[in-house]
């Protein structure tokens, strides 16, 4: 066994320039990754690191392979499945990802190890391969870094909409060709030699030029399905929009009605009054008033605010939790002209209506949702919280994350009027309850 610090050192350069690779197997879904499990990854991949270098420092030193060359190339086709397992720990349901993120990371190293082979040979053509191991790894590990930027980008964008815009066959079959391509590169991996590496070297170059024209099909085919997944949220929000104001409407005209009935029997109740009076039935004079009143109340169209659409939304979504035996506490204070007026209805509906979906799920007794507003200054200030026990997960904007299958687009909602309209969100669950805390900064104008 031939141990030294020279052998540690390049061992220790080899691994970490591998890394940039083996990250792209986690980065592309970072913002899925609550904050503590990305703890738990940066630790157990500083571990797989450590691990690493010293396996392969250990297995060079024992010359278990005739060269250091042959030991570094042949250790580096295993040395990626620690991570890769890795990652697919952490991000099960991703496991079509991983695998077609493995495809090209195999394919861009294939084509990247042939070039850098191909550049020492075409520079030093009087020395052997073997004897040119550490430059290549040098060589290699620059490279990587070239086109990691530019990887980590695409996979990220890829797999932003990955749970809403994709389906399960679409990745199956897409993936076969970067993994079929793989397979073949590998093959023509082991059957290299000094001899074959300049003749390799035009295939390899065009590959390169179908893989990228692969990955900006699959780009440009992620876009259109997103220009429609926008326009079906929209779609969403509008239908909203027009179901909670269509409802009021309806609300309007039943009071309209109910107020209608009683004015046409006005005479008849002015008349049983008198009556009552005229034999001095006191309790029957009151009863009738209060029975009277109760039916004027009934005829009276609740307002939670000045503001008409948000009054609207806010009618429907509270009716709707007094149907479901939820109570409300609701504190609105807007007013009648709000320059985000048609976009705040919509935010209020979808967290109003998160509220009653996850309060459904409490025990009776602990159903409350609260909802509160006010303009202060220069910002209106947002508060919209309810009873809730169970876990949950947030994203790296610290917005709630969901995995079932339709829904999640109100946190999509909220999280484009916090871009359009520069607001601060802010999302809590503390000790039972889940809050939602909106800062939305009044133009100048106003």
């Amino acid at each position: 066994m031939s141990f030294d610090m020279t052998t540690f050192g390049i061992t220790l350069v080899y691994v970490l320039i591998l890394q940039p690779f083996a990250l792209l197997q986690i980065l592309p879904f970072r913002r899925v990754l609550p904050r503590v499990q990305k703890r738990h990854i940066l630790i157990f991949w500083c571990l797989l690191i450590a691990l690493e270098v010293g396996l392969i420092t250990a297995i060079v030193s024992l010359d278990v392979f005739p060269l250091r060359q042959t030991a570094y190339w042949r250790l580096g086709y295993l040395v990626w499945i620690p991570q890769f397992v890795l990652a697919l720990c952490f991000t099960r349901r991703f496991w079509m990802g991983h695998i077609f993120i493995a495809a090209f990371r195999i394919l861009f190293s294939g084509i990247i190890y042939t070039v850098t082979r191909a550049i020492l040979l075409t520079f030093c053509p009087d020395r052997l391969l073997p004897s040119l191991y550490f430059e290549q790894i040098l060589l290699y590990g620059a490279l990587s870094l070239l086109a990691f930027p530019f990887l980590v980008r695409f996979f990220t964008d890829t797999f932003r909409h990955f749970e809403v815009a994709s389906t399960r066959r679409y990745w199956r079959v897409i993936t076969l060709i970067p993994v079929l391509l793989a397979a073949e590169l590998l093959y023509q991996s082991l059957l290299d030699s000094q001899e074959k590496i300049l003749d390799l070297l035009l295939p390899r170059l065009m590959l390169l030029l179908v893989i990228v024209l692969l990955m900006a099909s699959i780009r440009s085919s992620q876009r259109e399905v997103y220009r429609e997944l926008q326009v079906f949220e929209k779609e969403h929000e509008l239908q909203q929009q027009l179901v909670s104001t269509v409802y009021y409407v309806k609300r309007s005209e039943e009071s309209r009605q109910r107020m209608a009935v009683l004015y046409e029997k006005k005479r008849q109740h002015i008349d049983h009054l008198l009556e009552l009076v005229r034999h001095r039935d006191r309790e029957g004079t009151l009863t009738y008033i209060e029975a009277l009143g109760a039916q004027l109340s009934r005829t009276k169209l609740l307002q939670y605010c000045k503001n008409i659409l948000i009054n609207a939304a806010l009618t429907v979504y509270f009716a709707r939790a007094k149907e479901l035996s939820i109570s409300v506490t609701a504190t609105v204070d807007l007013p009648e002209e709000l320059f985000c007026s048609g976009d705040l209805s919509i935010v209020l509906s979808n967290l109003v209506e998160n509220a009653l979906i996850a309060s459904q799920k409490q025990p009776p007794s602990a159903r409350h949702i609260v909802v509160m507003t006010m303009c202060q200054g220069n910002v209106v200030n947002v508060l919209v919280k309810n009873r809730f026990d169970a876990p949950v997960e947030f994203d790296e904007d610290g917005l709630p994350v969901t995995h079932v299958r339709g829904h999640g687009l109100g946190m999509k909602s909220l999280a484009r009027f916090r871009d359009k309209y520069g607001a601060t969100v802010f999302c809590q669950q503390k000790e039972g309850w889940f809050t939602t805390y909106l800062q939305i900064p009044l133009p100048a104008s106003s």
